[in-house]
């Protein structure tokens, strides 16, 4: 086998790579030497000192000192800070307000009161932390804090009304507010001097109608001092106050009665009521429709001689007493009535509104037993001729057979007399 043999070098150096001479590679190095040089002296700047401006004081961090003691910070003011931070001019030039906290060195307070604390700073980017230096650059770096025990106390809040004026004829019937109490939140030595709260409502006009005010809070001490709060926070500090406004009237009293017969007249029951009159305020276009006050109602029909009644007193909707009276006495003056009972004859018996496809017939012979009550004088004359036992059938379901059938009782020629009791009588229905 032949041996393998070099390419013969050319003659003279031609070909040969710039890199292979020395001088060549000695210049790169002293280059590259000056690029470096001038890449750390330029970007990274090792080194450099910044001011960064306006970081703000967090007066949350590293509370725990003083709540641990039960101490709340009630007054602080806002403050903010310069900082001076050394470091390379890379990394610092990265650096934002978010990267530190500024804060109180509470590790002092043991009381409350007015503290003076030193500021401390600390940079919170771990990645950066330990290569930078920072401090405070203010020449102040401390602040005056207030210290003390932070309570809630709630106190009901009083509606006064001593500065409105209401229209003549018209009351402020209620107030209400939109809230019943306030809580107020702060130092336990302020709140201590506070004893009660009011809302004291003023309106420019005076007032004949109902209207709903805002109004503001004030408080006072327990000798009636007012109070102004320099460190107390209030959950509200005003409240709606509806004032509702009515107008007054003095109404009549009267009495109905029901179970009457049909021409009734009642000037034959003389009575006097314990109140002739009630004095009553409500909305002003209720009050203006009314002209009496029926109080109750009295059955004739259980009606009976020098009876007292004692009436309860039911008032429109919307309307209210302002005497305080819950009933009325009715008593009658019976010295001129009497009773007499009769026996009513079955052609005594008349049938209204009845269908012209039915007939009625009375099958018993007499209605026994009619207790009348009247004037004395009339019934003494009254025969059971001049009774009429009155059947309407509107009253009850028209049906064929025999039925008892409820019937009303008077006299035609005298409205002064009405029947006691309540009668019925046994009747026939058939088909014309």
């Amino acid at each position: 086998m032949s041996p393998v043999k070099k390419p013969a070098r050319p003659e003279g150096g031609q070909n040969r790579s710039p890199l292979e001479d020395r001088r060549i590679r000695l210049g790169l190095a002293v280059l590259l030497a000056v690029l470096l040089w001038v890449a750390v002296t330029t970007v990274v700047q090792p080194g450099t000192t910044i001011t960064l401006h306006n970081v703000p004081v967090d007066y949350t961090y590293e509370s725990s000192v003083y709540t641990s003691r039960g101490l709340s910070i009630v007054d602080a003011p806002e403050r903010t800070v310069d900082l001076t931070i050394s470091g390379d001019g890379y990394t610092i030039g990265q650096l934002g307000t978010e990267d530190f906290v500024v804060y109180p060195d509470c590790s002092s307070v043991r009381s409350s009161g007015t503290k003076t604390l030193q500021l401390r700073v600390r940079c919170i980017n771990s990645a950066v932390a330990g290569n930078i230096s920072v401090s405070i650059a203010d020449a102040n770096s401390t602040v005056d804090i207030v210290f003390d025990v932070v309570e809630e106390k709630t106190l009901p809040i009083q509606v006064n009304t001593r500065y409105l004026t209401i229209e003549d004829g018209y009351i402020l019937y209620s107030t209400a507010a939109s809230n019943e109490t306030v809580t107020l939140t702060g130092p336990s030595s302020e709140l201590a001097g506070v004893a009660s709260c009011t809302a004291e409502v003023s309106y420019s006009d005076p007032l004949s109608d109902s209207v709903t005010v805002e109004t503001a809070l004030r408080f006072y001490s327990e000798t009636g001092q007012e109070v102004e709060f320099q460190y107390v926070t209030l959950d509200h500090s005003s409240v709606d106050v509806t004032l509702t406004v009515y107008k007054t009237a003095e109404l009549p009293i009267n009495v109905r009665f029901v179970n009457t017969p049909p021409n009734f007249d009642d000037s034959v029951l003389i009575y006097s009521l314990s109140q002739t009159a009630l004095r009553v305020a409500g909305p002003a276009a209720t009050v203006d429709n009314l002209t009496e006050l029926a109080v109750g109602t009295i059955d004739l029909s259980t009606f009976a001689l020098d009876k007292v009644y004692e009436m309860p007193i039911t008032l429109p909707s919307g309307i209210v007493s302002l005497d305080n009276v819950d009933t009325v006495t009715v008593s009658f003056n019976c010295t001129a009535m009497a009773t007499k009972t009769l026996n009513i004859p079955a052609e005594n018996v008349e049938v209204i509104n009845l269908p012209s496809t039915y007939q009625l017939t009375v099958e018993s012979d007499r209605l026994m037993n009619v207790t009348l009550c009247g004037p004395a004088a009339v019934l003494e004359g009254l025969t059971a001729d001049q009774v009429v036992a009155r059947i309407d059938a509107d009253d009850f379901a028209v049906a064929l057979g025999q039925q008892n059938i409820a019937c009303s009782i008077y006299v035609p020629a005298d409205g002064r007399v009405f029947a006691l009791g309540n009668y019925t009588i046994q009747c026939e229905i058939s088909s014309e």
